[in-house]
């Protein structure tokens, strides 16, 4: 596939794509084939002996994760956020969910509050591991499940040379193996290293390569620990999870690492224009209609200095107002388009300059990249998906259960089994 970021036939033809469709406000839009495209890339390096999981805040659609679930035949879903874990446990129960950064024990009350008076199938003890950054930590988990007598997997963060948290002491780490061993309640199910930032390594402190080279050194000493702590074939049933958007494809074989985790790099926002994803298309596109095309566009109560400014060329001749704005992105069609600095942001109708004779004109549609999709795709309702031209379905986003986020006012008093134990009083 041909990546044309900015091309002008191809966003003149979604434009008319979404007009046909009826859509006349700002709307996020995938473009079904490039998504493929880049299932496909992705399909190249797991087919390796990868298992993968899908990072779902950042694809935070429920049909999008089914979709993607179904193309790369994996079941596995990494969340961050408990409502929506919540959401996902009640739209995906079969998902085997491991949580992508650590929970206050507050957070893990809570969930274990609202799974027990569901009936959904999703069992937490197979399904769902919690992610554990330090002993003290730990030991807050470890006296919950005893207190309320639960089966909680564990999987450990480590750090792995990118300072991003978790346990960096192997004495500490090695205190953690033992109380896991030890316990009737908690059971070591594996380790997250995370490495997304390894690309931004610059040369002076030895590149990209060689941090990734040093981040595997160090995940293997970790490893090595849970072989002294545990059976050899301990770390054949954990799940060892390292990758990201920005470093998936430097996995060559899985002798270290067996799961990688991505999902930004399906859709590439502008944040993921990185060299490792030189083969990857941007697939979303967020599509804003111009309400106002700008011949000359004016300073507020400065129409003289405006036209100095013009002559001098300081001020744009020509400009647009869009439906919205000040969204996380930038424009990319019509090209050269940037944000005017005549005025201020505006989440209204925001001003951009435009190219004086470029054919674009009012009530078609101006083209922005997101620079991330965990936040972007929340704010604009259901996503349009475009198959070859035709806007053939529209996928929800996810949707905060009423009983995710209780205010202190309402929220329900815990069951006896699952109250704060001695220990977290």
């Amino acid at each position: 596939m041909t990546h044309h970021y900015t091309n002008h036939r191809y966003f003149q033809d979604m434009g008319q794509s979404l007009k046909k469709a009826g859509l006349c406000s700002p709307t996020l839009v995938i473009d079904k084939r490039r998504l493929d495209y880049n299932i496909n890339q992705l399909l190249k390096v797991i087919g390796q002996g990868f298992q993968y999981r899908i990072v779902a805040k950042s694809l935070p659609s429920i049909p999008l994760l089914r979709y993607i679930m179904e193309r790369t035949g994996t079941r596995r879903l990494m969340s961050f956020h408990i409502p929506f874990l919540i959401h996902l446990v009640d739209n995906i129960p079969e998902a085997d969910v491991l949580l992508g950064k650590p929970m206050p024990i507050s957070a893990v009350r809570y969930f274990y509050h609202w799974q027990q008076q569901q009936s959904c199938g999703f069992r937490p003890e197979s399904q769902l591991q919690w992610l554990v950054d330090s002993l003290a930590r730990l030991q807050e988990y470890h006296a919950f499940a005893r207190d309320n007598d639960l089966q909680l997997q564990i999987n450990l963060e480590i750090n792995i040379g990118l300072n991003r948290g978790g346990f960096s002491d192997l004495s500490e780490f090695q205190l953690a193996l033992e109380l896991l061993k030890d316990s009737d309640y908690l059971s070591l199910s594996g380790l997250m290293g995370y490495e997304a930032h390894i690309t931004k390594i610059p040369v002076l402190l030895g590149g990209p390569e060689t941090a990734f080279r040093t981040a595997m050194s160090r995940y293997r000493e970790f490893t090595g620990q849970i072989q002294k702590v545990f059976v050899h074939q301990a770390l054949e049933r954990l799940c060892l999870n390292a990758g990201g958007s920005t470093t998936y494809p430097l996995y060559r074989d899985n002798t270290l690492i067996n799961e990688i985790a991505t999902a930004s790099a399906l859709v590439k926002p502008t944040d993921f224009d990185v060299f490792t994803l030189n083969h990857h298309s941007p697939a979303a596109f967020i599509a804003a209609p111009v309400i106002k095309d700008v011949h000359k566009p004016n300073l507020p109560m400065a129409s003289g200095i405006s036209a100095l400014l013009r002559m001098v060329g300081l001020s744009p001749q020509r400009a647009a107002f869009i439906y919205g704005g000040n969204w996380l992105a930038s424009p990319c069609y019509p090209a050269g388009s940037k944000r005017s600095g005549l005025l201020g942001h505006s989440s209204n109708q925001e001003l951009y300059e435009i190219h004086k004779d470029h054919p674009i004109q009012r009530d078609d549609f101006m083209f922005f990249r997101p620079s991330q999709s965990e936040a972007v795709f929340l704010q604009f309702g259901h996503i349009a998906v475009m198959n070859d031209g035709i806007i053939e379905s529209y996928w929800p986003v996810f949707q905060y259960p009423e009983h995710g986020s209780p205010s202190p006012e309402t929220k329900r008093p815990l069951p006896k089994d699952l109250s704060a134990s001695a220990a977290e009083r």
